[in-house]
Formats: C-alpha cells, structure tokens, sequence
C-alpha cells in the first residue's frame, strides 16, 4: 500500500471509534513501540519522527482509555485485543531519564531492548552516524543509504571532517540499564549491532540474536526473555526461527509489522508509533484496526514465511 492510499485509509479510520473498528473481532495484542522521546530530534536521528514528553503523555492517556497495560507473561500467554504492552528500541539514554519516570508514574509496564554493542557509548548504530554526517554537510540529506557493512566508510568521512561520533552518546549505559531492571522493567536483546538482517546469512543472524541475548540473560534473570528484531523481520526465513527456538536463549521474539498475527507461535508483531508524517498515536492505532480490516479481505494479515 502506497503513502497516498494509507494516508486515505487513516482520514477514513480516524473518523470511525475505536471501538467499532475494534468490535466483534479476533486481533492479534495491540503492542505500540517507540526508540525515545524528546523536545526535539537529536543531531544524529532523522529517520523516524521524535515525539516531545508534551505528545507522550496524551499518547499514554489514550492508549490507557483503550487498552489495559499489561506485562510481557500475560500479553505472551493470554493475548487479545483489549491489552497493550509498550517496548522501546535501541536502548537510548531518554529511556531512563525521560520515559522510565513517565510508565512508573503512570503504573506501565514496558520493556526495553538494547544492542549490547552500544551500552555505554562502546560503538555508534551506523545510521546514527550517517545522520550526524548528514546535518554536518558531509553526506546529502535524503542520499545514498550505507548498510551496516559500509560503516567503515561513514568513519572514514567522518575523520577526514574532523567529526567525531563518541561525543554524542546517545545510549544508557550499564547502571542505567540495570535501573531499570530494577524498577520492574523488562530488558531485551536487539541484535550486537543493529545491523540489516536480510543482509546476513543465516548462521550470522542467528549469531547477532543469540549473543544479544546470552549477554541480557547474564546481567539480568527474567522470567520471560525476549528479543525484537532490528528494522523488520521481513524476509526471515521460517528454519531462522526453528534455530532460535533451539538456542534455548529466549521465550518471545517481536517484529515490527503492525497490526498481524505471525504464523510463529512465539513472535509477534508490533506497532511502530513514530512514523514519518508525525502521525499521533490515536491516528495511527486507528489506521492500524481498519487496516487490518481490509488485509483480512485479501488473507493478509497474518505475516507467513
């Protein structure tokens, strides 16, 4: 579906109550995620929108007139269409500064993925760094796109400019992570790097969540161990999932395809909320249920591998 036809199909959701799109019907459990929340985006994203504290709050209100917040043992073992659990990707110091204090207030259970590669600044997400070079004038804004593979490149810019990345430290580091543990929050692995799966052989994408989630399941013992995939789990193939079951290392895995249902018992889709035309959380959730409306029409709201 185009952005010209979804942008049709949320102007004709956002007219209709959630609770007729929700009425009368089987849903796979409503699972919103964000990366972080900010008064404005940081230098080194561009390529999600970044919503304020001010728009998380009345997000968080809507979403808790709608749906019961719920831990990840009950969304996992007794799913339906009037609970959420909200997750946040990538492990961002806001976790912990800005969105932690939020949930608790709020009584929210929420988990937390990290890439153990960037805890406490160790390394930078490769995309991180292409944005920084781009709002420096080195890279052209909207221009090539370099893979996980290509990192080396963007370095290579980036000391022949004189830039360097370690100064931003965008990520929580260790006792910020184990805060939120602490907290009653759930943290889950994200792949080491953050890197393209659909670019990785079978064994190194394996690799990538077996050893996220060896080092989550070595600092932190949780009663459900989950990971979600970086960018999307589209193109991963069924045998992937059989292995991952076999590691022994996790219960639950996410991805990131919306309102679906997942042909793997222990995966399940999410909801990105922070969509490029700034969509609110009530636009999207509504665009979300009618959406899945009329995939059901055409058998395709179940993500089949």
């Amino acid at each position: 579906m185009n952005d010209a036809i979804k942008n049709i199909v949320a102007s004709v959701a956002s007219l209709l109550p959630l609770s007729f799109l929700k009425a009368g019907r089987k849903y796979p459990p409503v699972l919103p995620f964000y990366h972080l929340i900010r008064s404005s985006p940081p230098q080194y994203i561009n390529s999600y929108a970044v919503h304020t504290e001010e728009e998380f709050v009345r997000e968080l209100d809507f979403l808790l007139k709608h749906f019961t917040p719920v831990g990840l043992d009950e969304i996992i073992h007794a799913p339906d269409n009037t609970k959420m659990h909200l997750t946040f990707d990538d492990g961002l110091k806001e976790c912990s500064t800005l969105i932690a204090p939020v949930l608790k207030r709020k009584g929210i259970p929420a988990t937390f993925f990290v890439s153990p590669d960037f805890v406490a600044n160790k390394s930078t997400f490769h995309r991180f760094k292409r944005a920084i070079l781009e709002s420096e004038g080195v890279l052209k804004p909207g221009g090539k796109r370099f893979f996980i593979h290509e990192a080396a490149r963007l370095d290579e810019l980036a000391a022949n400019h004189n830039i360097d990345f370690s100064v931003f430290e965008p990520y929580m580091d260790f006792d910020e992570i184990s805060d939120l543990y602490r907290q009653g929050f759930t943290i889950g692995g994200h792949s080491m790097n953050h890197p393209e799966m659909w670019l990785l052989n079978e064994d190194e994408q394996l690799t990538q969540i077996v050893d996220s989630m060896k080092w989550v399941n070595a600092n932190f013992d949780q009663k459900i161990r989950a990971f979600s995939f970086p960018f999307t789990d589209d193109g991963l193939k069924h045998s992937l999932f059989e292995k991952i079951k076999q590691s022994g290392e996790l219960d639950v895995t996410f991805g990131t395809a919306g309102l679906k249902f997942d042909e793997t018992p222990f995966h399940f889709q999410r909801i990105p909320i922070e969509r490029s035309k700034k969509w609110t959380a009530e636009k999207v959730i509504h665009f979300e249920f009618l959406y899945f409306h009329l995939r059901k029409l055409f058998s395709a709201n179940r993500v089949t591998r």
